[in-house]
């Protein structure tokens, strides 16, 4: 039974220097028109937002335009980037201690005067001083804030779109691969046992695995279970908040639940990574493979097919394996 691939110290410096540099030529190759595009929807809802805010600063609220600010998501996210710094729908749920949603605010009067006291209480008196001192914009006071508050959010949701859009490419190849194997997706499930799982030669995504949700799930054609995480990182330092944490935090717990023998906890890896936590995460037993390396995924899944020739996913044309690089 083949073992994941386990790379050397070397290894894991030269594919993460590799993975930073790919991401730093994807993000300089990036539009402009991206952001221009974000902005140029936002100036509107934020112009419009502000006369709503006004009135909402009013002693006499009318949840019912509250709720119409929480129907569009758009104006949504806009209405919290109106604070001093924005803030999350889960920060301004927690702060009203309130439930945000429209029929919620247009049924409870009250609950809706705490989402608008909320938002109020930390506005940002740098851009809205009118508001804060409760007075008309002087001069260009309404079409700075409009401007800015356009930016902050249009910033926010070029960032946003680069870790889904980022994760999305890694889904996608990952499954074109398994599909291109003669794999079967099967619906998601609810796994508490590896007899719940996929059977060799399907698998499933978005599964929830003991008491977390795993990316994708496979029953590798050897009886064995391989759970991956998609992983992206734009700094050595978010990469151990995604690796150490997030990926090797759902191995230890699903080793424990599952045990090691029929079980293979991965992560595919893009960006940004300290090779110092990508060897913590390797020593915990999570199999890493590299987004720009997919087929050290292939070579190992093919592995685990009966009666095969079995190449090791860890060697490199020319190359030592990762296991006796170690020793040299």
């Amino acid at each position: 039974m083949l073992e994941p691939p386990h790379w050397s110290a070397q290894q894991l410096r030269e594919d993460a220097a590799l993975a930073g540099d790919l991401l730093r030529k994807e993000r300089l190759d990036e539009p402009r028109e991206l952001y221009a595009q974000f902005f140029d929807a936002f100036l509107p809802v934020l112009d419009r937002l502000i006369d709503q805010i006004e009135q909402l600063a009013e002693d006499e609220l009318d949840p019912y335009v509250l709720a119409a600010i929480m129907k569009d998501p758009e104006t949504r996210m806009a209405f919290r980037y109106l604070t001093a710094p924005p803030i999350s729908e889960d920060d301004l749920t927690m702060l009203a201690n309130a439930r945000i949603s429209p029929a919620a605010l247009r049924s409870d009067p009250s609950m809706a005067r705490r989402v608008r006291d909320s938002v109020l209480h930390v506005l940002d008196s740098k851009r809205f001083p009118w508001i804060v001192q409760g007075r008309d914009p002087r001069g260009a006071e309404r079409t700075i804030a409009t401007v800015a508050s356009a930016a902050l959010a249009a910033t926010q949701k070029v960032r946003t779109r680069r870790g889904s859009d980022a994760k999305s490419r890694q889904e996608e190849a990952v499954m074109d691969l398994l599909r291109g194997m003669q794999f079967k997706e099967v619906a998601r499930r609810d796994i508490q046992t590896l007899r719940d799982a996929p059977e060799p030669g399907e698998f499933c995504s978005a599964c929830t695995l003991g008491n977390r949700r795993a990316d994708m799930v496979a029953g590798l054609h050897d009886r064995r279970v391989l759970a991956l995480e998609y992983k992206v990182s734009n700094s050595e330092a978010n990469s151990s908040r995604r690796v150490n944490h997030e990926a090797a935090g759902k191995a230890r717990a699903w080793l424990a639940a599952f045990g090691g023998r029929g079980f293979v906890p991965a992560a595919v890896l893009s960006g940004v990574f300290k090779p110092d936590n990508l060897a913590s995460a390797q020593a915990e037993r999570l199999a890493l493979f590299w987004f720009h390396r997919l087929d050290d995924l292939r070579t190992f899944i093919e592995a685990s097919r009966p009666r095969m020739k079995r190449a090791n996913p860890g060697r490199r044309t020319g190359e030592r394996s990762a296991e006796n690089s170690d020793l040299a």
